[in-house]
């Protein structure tokens, strides 16, 4: 997968494009091929912040912002009976909507 990644905070000249593994889903989990994002004032307080990024990541790095996203589900968890497969979906994430399959 492909994801705009970010190492420190900073400009938007921090973000990164590069490869991420695919997530491996757990319960109550579907995995959306985002088609469009959303950037809001969180997506850039954070990225500017280096307290703010640690606070919402720890200290993982890179992190992959993003909350706003719409797209097309893929996969889903064995227990998800609300969404099929090739649903459109849209919503809030809790971060990683930067990230593309």
């Amino acid at each position: 997968m492909k994801a705009i990644l970010l190492n420190s905070a900073g400009g938007a000249e921090n973000f990164i494009y590069g490869d991420i593994d695919k997530p491996v889903l757990h319960a109550g989990e579907i995995l959306v091929k985002i088609k469009n994002i959303g950037m809001n004032p969180m997506d850039a307080q954070i990225r500017g912040n280096e307290q703010l990024l640690t606070r919402v990541f720890g200290t993982e790095r890179p992190a992959i912002l993003g909350w706003d996203i719409s797209g097309e589900v893929v996969e889903k968890a064995n227990d998800i009976t609300d969404f099929e497969i090739g649903d459109a979906v849209f919503g809030l994430t809790s971060g990683r909507g930067y990230a593309i399959m």
